[in-house]
């Protein structure tokens, strides 16, 4: 059963934006404990084609679906874009993660290059693109202020044409409709400020799919920097996300000893109940001979 904080005639239906390569593989695992497994519906390609649905089409697929299947959801997730609550025929919220646009672009590209089933991922490495040929050659929108269209709900705006009045849309979005922007550098706090908006309780986590960085190249700082600054509207996003969070903080006088209360609380439950349901399994795995996780979306 569900972790129901609130009669479900007055709960919200929440929506979950999950951005690719923001943590939001360990946060979705969370939602999942507050929500009966017949409320949770995940948008994504249910037909027999093995091609990864693109974001840009989940609002028509969601709308498609039988209004009965909309409206019995209370938890609504996948990697999609703003839109889907107008075909929601109830109450609804959005929550999401966001996070520094160079991190977020270079975990991107190596999970396009080490994931067989991304969209991309045969046209980059067939061609051996670099990091550089992959952001500056309009391969993917993800290299392109992806944070922003995805909250702003854009879909038409080809590569590197984006303008401020994308930004704008996205702010008035998250002002609008969300009831939480969190950072994926500031996780913890993320989960904190998620609990007072819902009053939920299992929040308790280990970090789940992290990519394996120990055979990647670092990463020259005049390539961070150029990436910096094709996506000036996701640094100006995430500034603006970071200010919201912050002016949440400074308001609860409380916040700051609740944070180390959890985070003594999640280290030891990292040690034991998380070490058993998801390190020793992920161990035993690799050791057999199992294939390694494909990293955190």
């Amino acid at each position: 059963m569900g972790g129901h904080t609130r009669p479900l005639e007055t709960s919200p239906t929440v929506i979950f934006l999950h951005i690719g390569k923001t943590a939001g593989t360990t946060l979705r695992k969370i939602l999942y404990r507050h929500f009966d497994q017949d409320e949770i519906l995940l948008v994504k390609n249910r037909s027999r084609s093995p091609a990864r649905l693109r974001r840009e089409e989940t609002p028509a697929l969601f709308a498609a679906l039988p209004e009965s299947e909309r409206a019995r959801a209370r938890l609504i997730l996948g990697h999609i874009i703003f839109g889907l609550h107008r075909f929601v025929p109830r109450p609804s919220t959005y929550i999401t993660l966001v996070r520094r646009p160079a991190s977020l672009v270079v975990s991107q590209y190596h999970w396009v290059r080490r994931d067989p089933t991304h969209w991309l991922h045969a046209k980059v490495v067939e061609a051996d693109m670099s990091l550089e040929e992959y952001v500056e050659g309009g391969v993917s929108l993800e290299s392109d202020n992806s944070q922003t269209r995805a909250i702003a709900g854009d879909t038409t705006t080809p590569f590197g044409e984006c303008t401020g009045q994308l930004l704008d849309t996205a702010k008035r979005n998250i002002d609008g409709h969300f009831s939480m922007v969190g950072l994926t550098e500031r996780f913890d706090e993320s989960l904190l400020l998620l609990r007072r908006a819902f009053g939920w309780s299992k929040m308790h986590y280990v970090p789940a799919n992290f990519s394996p960085r120990r055979d990647r190249p670092p990463v020259p700082r005049s390539v961070l920097q150029r990436i910096e600054a094709l996506n000036w509207l996701d640094a100006e996003l995430y500034e603006y996300a970071q200010h919201r969070m912050q002016q949440a903080i400074e308001a609860d006088p409380r916040f700051e000893a609740d944070m180390r209360r959890f985070r003594r609380s999640n280290l030891l439950y990292q040690r034991t109940w998380g070490a058993v349901t998801q390190t020793l399994p992920k161990a035993v795995l690799m050791r057999s001979g199992g294939p390694p996780s494909r990293g955190a979306s």
